[in-house]
């Protein structure tokens, strides 16, 4: 017999004897067991110590490896091993030769979040499909599929190579060793379980983090938060038309099928990510309704109902897992959710999330156009230029509201305007790409939209490989020529009730658009020339830069106030025209007065160029400067009324101050 075992921890989970596992038979997990016992030999119980679980099944690879003779199997795994290392070895020389030629980083270095290491293989199978580098040198990357509806985009090319070697490492592994796993040898202690009681949360609450909703608790229920079935197709046709005409982050009849065949199965079918979409949709309707709308035909306050279908997405959104399992879909619901946030939420809580949101895009490749990707059906590659042109709009806006840098460099995407279709023109089940349409589109409004904001990047682009101002000024004056063409031809609102209100607010867009780019490229040279050595600043520029922040001020007062247009201010009033608001201040409280500058004050004082949130903000920090140059300006608007009804006579139309631009 052989001798008692050590005595056991009280906390020990039973294990199997040295000899029943390595013969894999059932062991009863008895001291001695009764294998042992008929067999008249030792019963040895393993080491509690234990070896990492790698040793373990690198262990059993080997023992089986040479239990079956499968040398070769064995030498080509250890061949790709060593393949595995020397790439270590070469990424670790090329950051070591990248930090010694530069001293900043490089805003394309992006490998770290994009490691394939840093996440685990998944069981089922994964495809990597090459894209083509294109007119991106060095940013070469290919979509690794990891089954029929999850994929990301891997974009270093060291991180390329090391996914080739991990697939052809899987798959000699594969068919060299079957891993076996002893139950009580994967489990853990009791003790060992209850070591850390406060991470063990799921990945939702930890998403739910993110919106300021308390992690500890369980998550509420989304019916909580749902409007009622008869509610949902009429918020989806408000979304229809006061959103999803400027915003296009969405195929409509994909929504419209989703929202029949939720009428037979309720919500029971919808998916986490397309649970989130739907109460995007729901809060951006309620958002671009006007208070008296809203009471009308839900009998709650916007506010009310705002309030409950945003906490319902951030709820779903959360469900959703967006964190760490992003999808196209979920980006949509994301970017749609900050691109109506805007009217009402704090700025810079909005350019952090659309920081989050780039992430998301990036990780799924949406920065590549999809017909570098054979598998991507052409509502697929049209889905994702969609989505991507909207991500690039909200970094724009996000930018320029914060005076940062841009979240998306300009040269680090390839991906194209969308077709110029119409939306029932594709749908999911299109094998072919469908001919673009000569004229106006669904899809008009948006592809001119992404080319202004293109346009809108590279004037704000302060790299050095920036435009000149001269190649600044073409680019104003294909604007101009292009909004001439398309939209400036409807300069007048329509005073009929049957006509369409919608061309009037694209020239009343056009116009602040133009408007606004002018000042952003111009301003900047006011400022040097008041740097510099010259006496004075141009005057016929400042007096141009003075039209234009009139025309915008007027153009915006327009829109607020047309009662016809009012299902649009939900865009109108998420915009702070900075550049006007500074330079219609300046100038009224340094000029000679006169009708124009009268017409100036007039604009400034609109009761919509200043929106209501950050007006009511008096401890802004921004608003302090702008309202002592509004107060300057009223003196000097007293004092300039005050001379000529004296009889003063007309003077200079511009005075030299201290101030600069």
């Amino acid at each position: 017999m052989s001798p008692p075992p050590p005595a056991a921890s009280p906390n020990a989970q039973p294990r199997s004897c040295v000899v029943c596992r390595k013969r894999k038979v059932r062991c009863d997990k008895q001291s001695p067991c009764s294998n042992c016992r008929r067999a008249n030999i030792a019963c040895v119980l393993p080491s509690t110590d234990r070896p990492p679980r790698w040793a373990r099944r690198l262990e059993r690879i080997t023992n089986n490896a040479a239990a079956a003779s499968e040398a070769p199997g064995v030498e080509k795994v250890m061949e790709r091993l060593h393949t595995l290392e020397n790439l270590v070895r070469e990424l670790t020389g090329q950051l070591e030769q990248a930090r010694a030629a530069s001293g900043h980083n490089s805003p394309e270095m992006d490998t770290s979040g994009d490691s394939p290491l840093n996440h685990p293989m998944e069981p089922q199978r994964e495809t990597a499909l090459v894209a083509d580098a294109g007119d991106m040198p060095g940013q070469f990357g290919r979509m690794v599929l990891q089954d029929t509806s999850r994929s990301r985009y891997v974009s270093s090319s060291f991180w390329v190579r090391v996914n080739d070697e991990l697939d052809g490492l899987k798959m000699d592994t594969r068919g060299l060793a079957e891993e076996e796993y002893d139950s009580s040898e994967d489990e853990a202690t009791p003790a060992q379980a209850d070591s850390s009681p406060k991470l063990d949360r799921t990945t939702s609450e930890y998403s739910a983090f993110l919106f300021q909703h308390n992690p500890s608790g369980p998550l509420p229920e989304l019916s909580d938060f749902r409007p009622l079935p008869s509610q949902i197709p009429f918020l989806v046709e408000v979304f229809s038309e006061n959103v999803h005409v400027f915003i296009r982050v969405v195929h409509l009849p994909t929504i419209v099928k989703m929202v029949r065949d939720m009428r037979g199965s309720g919500m029971k079918r919808l998916t986490p990510s397309n649970e989130a979409l739907m109460f995007s949709i729901y809060f951006s309707a309620i958002n671009s309704m006007e208070d008296d709308d809203v009471i009308t035909n839900f009998g709650s306050s916007r506010t009310e109902l705002m309030l409950k279908y945003r906490l319902g997405f951030e709820h779903a959104l959360a469900k959703a897992d967006f964190l760490n399992a992003p999808d196209i879909v979920r980006v949509q619901a994301f970017a749609l959710f900050l691109a109506l946030a805007w009217r009402h939420d704090n700025p810079r809580c909005i350019w952090m999330m659309t920081g989050l949101l780039i992430r998301m895009a990036r990780y799924l490749g949406l920065h590549r156009d999809g017909t570098h990707f054979a598998h991507l059906t052409p509502f697929e590659t049209h889905l994702r230029r969609i989505v991507w042109g909207v991500v690039c709009i909200l970094d724009v806006r996000a930018s320029e509201d914060q005076g940062t840098e841009l979240g998306i460099p300009d040269g680090s995407f390839d991906t194209q305007l969308p077709w110029n279709i119409n939306d029932a023109d594709i749908d999911v089940a299109s094998t072919s790409i469908p001919p673009e349409r000569q004229g106006f589109t669904d899809m008009s409004f948006a592809r001119i939209h992404l080319q202004t904001n293109e346009i809108h990047r590279k004037l704000m682009d302060t790299s050095s490989a920036a435009c000149t101002l001269e190649e600044k000024g073409r680019l104003l004056d294909d604007i101009h020529h292009r909004f001439d063409h398309e939209y400036l031809q409807h300069t007048r609102e329509p005073t009929d009730a049957d006509d369409d209100i919608f061309p009037w607010v694209a020239t009343m867009v056009a116009r602040i658009t133009t408007a606004k780019l002018t000042l952003v490229v111009y301003l900047p040279v006011l400022s040097s020339a008041r740097s510099s050595s010259s006496s004075s600043s141009p005057s016929s520029l400042r007096t141009k830069l003075l039209f234009s922040a009139i025309d915008l001020a007027e153009c915006n007062h327009a829109l607020n106030a047309s009662h016809r247009a009012r299902q649009w201010r939900w865009l109108y009033q998420s915009y702070t025209h900075w550049h006007a608001i500074v330079f219609l201040a300046m100038e009224t409280g340094r000029r000679a007065w006169s009708p124009t500058v009268e017409r100036a004050w007039g604009a400034l004082h609109s009761r919509w160029l200043i929106p209501a949130r950050t007006a009511a903000d008096r401890s802004a920090r921004i608003w302090v400067p702008v309202r002592r140059l509004v107060e300057k300006a009223r003196r000097h608007r007293e004092g300039e009324i005050g001379r000529l009804r004296a009889g003063g006579g007309r003077r200079s139309g511009w005075r030299g101050g201290r101030g600069g631009v």
